[in-house]
């Protein structure tokens, strides 16, 4: 394939994530900090302590019985410790029987953001001996583990210190923080080691994709998308494909084109593949990257114009997913597909009333050019169909506001043709924390894609409107495939802290889609 001409090679997105996870059998004989988990009732205090120090144990029975922590979820309390474990923090569980593996993750990661203000270089977490029925070590380890690395992460790439005339010299950082998670009974240890490492990696991959999805559209533009997905590639023994603006022409790719035009970076379409094992079959996950949305002429209000750096989330999750993919050696063959466009305004913008004939030969009335991330992501679909033949599909895209009316920040949309799939997604979305909820796509919607002039149009009334998304999508893939949709507007970002993910990007659809892949992906 051609390469992307977009002058010279853009730089690296910096990453880097200072924070490292073990787990160990005995509490190490020094400590920064020592981790113990309190639930709200019953027996209080988190049973796998009978190590502790015996100061250290009257310590912990006394400040249980005061009553300034009684254990909320995410609460943490921290107090000096005593000898050679300089402090004590006791980490919030909730109810004992309704501690599952998100509370674990939210544990861990209220600790680490607690631990980020701090001097802390060694902390110990114990791990629960006494877990509610249906929580395994292994199932709360990689929770906490998971936590541990999402609420360590903090967007400041674009924050660079300065140094205040006059002000000490900042000593350089003496490495990584590393968090020890205890787990005392050996068969339970040894049953946890791969589910801690596997909960690091995945942390560590969505954490890559909120860096990503949170770098502004002036710097993470489309030439330094295909660079940094090469450079990934090359990093993490993936095959890249690039399809450039040219190649795309020739392949009929006319809405990804038409929603490029008018960007001073050309469209492209890159796919990413982890060949996984021999005879493994494919599931294609394919992210709208539209790196900067104006709207186009049909051009979006300013207020919050600026959040539209995020319109990128989709495709950014699908690079945080395939490092992941990677480093987890999975044996599914996985396709990372990523449609790569900047929706701006100038003289060769697409217009509405136009009509653009797509990969597929189907026609598209252009009612919206705000309505543009369906129209990359239909080219994208159509392709990985017809040239890989997957043996399903996943698109996510932060493609409706009507999603977050209808769900708000709590759950993505899912739209599928296939309920076996569709419950798969939603049995991962359970156990990963990216929830979703299905939404209909019934045929009686079918009418509001209708196009007068077109086979469709890109955008109907107001009626239904995340179902449309759906609706418009379903005619780019074949009819007995197993396709679903994600739509990820109310929860690809949020405006404040909730739970184990700080406010901006939240990389959602790593976490879901590895544990769609460990859970679904071989049967």
């Amino acid at each position: 394939m051609a390469k992307t001409s977009t002058g010279s090679t853009p730089a690296p997105i910096p990453f880097e994530q200072r924070v490292r996870v073990e787990a160990a059998a005995k509490i190490p004989p020094a400590l920064d900090a020592l981790v113990l988990g309190v639930y709200e009732d019953g027996d209080r205090v988190a049973q796998g302590a009978a190590d502790l120090p015996e100061e250290l144990r009257l310590l912990v029975e006394e400040i249980i019985k005061l009553p300034d922590f009684k254990g909320k979820p995410g609460a943490v309390h921290n107090v000096p410790g005593r000898g050679t474990i300089k402090r004590v923090v006791l980490a919030g569980l909730g109810k004992r029987d309704q501690a599952d593996a998100d509370v674990f993750r939210w544990a861990g990661a209220a600790v680490a953001r607690l631990v980020r203000g701090l001097e802390i270089h060694r902390c110990g977490l114990v791990l629960p001996g006494n877990l509610a029925p249906g929580t395994s070590a292994p199932v709360a380890a990689r929770g906490l583990a998971e936590g541990i690395l999402l609420g360590a992460h903090a967007y400041e790439q674009m924050k660079p210190a300065v140094k205040k005339p006059g002000a000490a010299e900042k000593k350089p950082a003496t490495g990584p923080v590393l968090f020890t998670i205890i787990i005392s009974e050996p068969q339970a240890l040894r049953d946890s080691m791969e589910p801690v490492r596997a909960g690091a990696i995945v942390g560590e991959a969505t954490n890559y994709a909120r860096t990503l999805a949170s770098t502004p559209g002036n710097v993470m533009h489309p030439g330094a998308v295909v660079a940094e997905a090469r450079r990934m590639a090359r990093e993490f023994n993936l095959k890249c494909t690039v399809i450039d603006a040219a190649e795309a022409k020739k392949l009929g790719m006319n809405g990804l084109l038409a929603v490029g035009e008018a960007s001073a970076y050309p469209p492209a379409l890159v796919i990413l593949e982890h060949t996984g094992g021999r005879g493994a079959k494919t599931l294609a996950v394919v992210g709208k990257t539209v790196t900067f949305d104006t709207g186009g002429i049909s051009i979006k209000p300013a207020a919050d114009m600026d959040a539209m750096k995020y319109d990128k989330c989709g495709g950014m999750a699908v690079l945080g997913l395939m490092r992941a993919v990677s480093q987890l050696r999975l044996p599914n063959r996985v396709l990372g597909v990523l449609p790569i466009a900047e929706n701006a305004v100038g003289g060769k913008a697409y217009r509405p009333g136009g009509s653009v004939t797509m990969a597929n030969g189907k026609t598209v009335e252009i009612t919206n050019t705000d309505a543009e991330g369906r129209l990359i992501l239909a080219d994208a679909l159509s392709y990985v169909c017809q040239t890989y033949q997957p043996r399903a599909v996943v698109d996510m895209a932060t493609l409706t506001g009507g999603v977050i009316v209808a769900l708000g920040g709590v759950y993505g949309g899912l739209f599928s043709n296939n309920d076996e799939l569709a419950q798969a997604l939603e049995k991962a979305g359970q156990a990963s924390g990216d929830w979703l909820w299905r939404l209909p796509l019934h045929p009686r919607y079918e009418p509001l894609m209708e196009g007068y002039h077109a086979n469709l149009q890109n955008s109907g009334i107001r009626e239904a409107h995340p179902v449309q998304g759906g609706i418009f999508l379903q005619h780019f893939v074949p009819a007995d495939m197993p396709w679903a949709h994600l739509d990820i507007a109310g929860v690809a970002t949020t405006k404040k802290e909730d739970r184990y993910i700080s406010k901006g990007a939240s990389g959602f659809g790593v976490r879901l889609l590895v544990r769609l892949l460990e859970d679904y992906g071989e049967r």
